[in-house]
């Protein structure tokens, strides 16, 4: 085994171990660990075994298994800005909401100076 193999299992160990903590609190769904764990298991395997990759990658189409990991790693980025991206735009969206509802009490009540801000009188 070589020093880079050691030192990236050392590395995926940590946010293995913090994806089980993170399971079992219930921090995360069980689903999206158990994922996040394949995933972890998955890059070990493939660093212990880098043969696996080529040989993939030939089964696939794919001259060289370093190509198949480079295309993997674009899609899987690819997806995650997106997923981020809907994310973010959920949350706008939903803030409007609420601001926009805030708004309109605050202007049904002029009685009510705590929802504008303006301080009551004593």
């Amino acid at each position: 085994m070589t020093s880079f193999q050691w030192i990236a299992f050392a590395v995926l160990a940590i946010p293995f171990v913090i994806t089980l903590v993170l399971t079992m609190r219930r921090t995360i769904a069980r689903r999206v660990g158990l994922a996040w764990g394949l995933l972890w298991i998955a890059a070990a395997v493939l660093i212990a075994r880098p043969e696996l990759t080529a040989v993939i990658a030939r089964a696939l189409g794919i001259g060289r298994g370093t190509d198949l990991v480079l295309y993997v790693a674009i899609l899987g980025m690819i997806f995650g800005f997106f997923t981020v991206y809907v994310r973010m735009r959920r949350i706008e969206s939903d803030l409007t909401k609420i601001v926009r509802e805030l708004a309109i009490r605050a202007a049904d009540d002029p009685n009510d100076r705590q929802a504008s801000g303006a301080p009551r009188p004593e």
